[in-house]
This record gives C-alpha cells, sequence and structure tokens, in this order.
C-alpha cells in the first residue's frame, strides 16, 4: 500500500509541476501579455518582427578599400549587447562624430591584425533584411548611411 501511495504522489507532483511550467502559456492570447521570471512565455521567439532590421555599427578601411567590421571590444566597454546600446545611445543624441574619433585612437594603438592596417573608420547605419542574412547568407545590406567618418592616425 505504500508503494501505491508514494506513486500517487509521484503523479500529482508531476501534473502539478507541469501545470505550472505551462502556465505562461496562456499570456500568448492576452491583450497585454505580462513576461515574468522564472516563468516566461518566451515573447523574444513568438513575437512577429518586421522583415527588415536596422542597426549602427562600425567599420574601418585599409589601404586597398577592404572592409572591416570593427569588433565590440574596440567600441566600448562591457559585452556585445551593452556595446551595441552604447553605439545607438550616442548615434541618437548626434555624437557619432566623437564615437568614431575614440575608435579610431583606439585602433591606431592596435597591433592586431588586420585592424593595425586600417586607415579610416566609420560609423554607419544599416538596414538588413533577416531572410537573406540569416537563411540565404547574403550580409549585404539593403540600405547604408555613414554616419560619420574618422581618418586614423598611426602615432
Amino acid at each position: 500500500m505504500e508503494v501505491k501511495n508514494q506513486k500517487t504522489i509521484a503523479v500529482i507532483f508531476s501534473i502539478v509541476l507541469l501545470g505550472i511550467v505551462l502556465s505562461p502559456v496562456v499570456e500568448n492570447w492576452r491583450k497585454t501579455p505580462q513576461d515574468n521570471f522564472p516563468l516566461s512565455y518566451y515573447p523574444m521567439f513568438s513575437k512577429k518582427r518586421e522583415a527588415t532590421y536596422t542597426l549602427r555599427y562600425l567599420v574601418g578601411y585599409d589601404s586597398a578599400q577592404q572592409r572591416h567590421h570593427i569588433p565590440y571590444h574596440y567600441i566600448g566597454s562591457g559585452g556585445f549587447n551593452q556595446v551595441r546600446r552604447q553605439i545607438n545611445k550616442q548615434c541618437k543624441k548626434g555624437k557619432s562624430d566623437k564615437l568614431a574619433k575614440k575608435v579610431a585612437r583606439r585602433l591606431a594603438k592596435t597591433k592586431d591584425a588586420p585592424f593595425a592596417n586600417l586607415e579610416r573608420v566609420e560609423v554607419v547605419k544599416g538596414t538588413y533584411d533577416f531572410e537573406t542574412y540569416f537563411s540565404k547568407g547574403d550580409k549585404t545590406p539593403l540600405k547604408e548611411k555613414v554616419l560619420s567618418t574618422q581618418n586614423i592616425v598611426k602615432p
């Protein structure tokens, strides 16, 4: 009789636990869903996205005019997403020139290839198509606008 009680308790516990884990799914059908940690309905995966995405980033050019994307650690402090927010904040405040100068100074001091050979840096606003970028591997922007350009002066 004791084993049967333990199985019953285990089944009840499992059903309750499964109900708790699945409970956030109802948020998908609410007009204003609430996303709470640790029970999340994962809006980052279920939210409808636009076909295109616009972002700001920095690129450098060498003497042969080859383009190189500047890694985030040359741009600001913190992780990738934190630096991305710093770029957006600076550009929205109209300080893309200041950002380009700061990054150009950092690149002027580096010995890391290929960044040690760059001659200029640009702050760029680019729009990309999700489908072609991720599914087809075509990383060409739909459109780009140069917000600021700064020559790199070696010490």
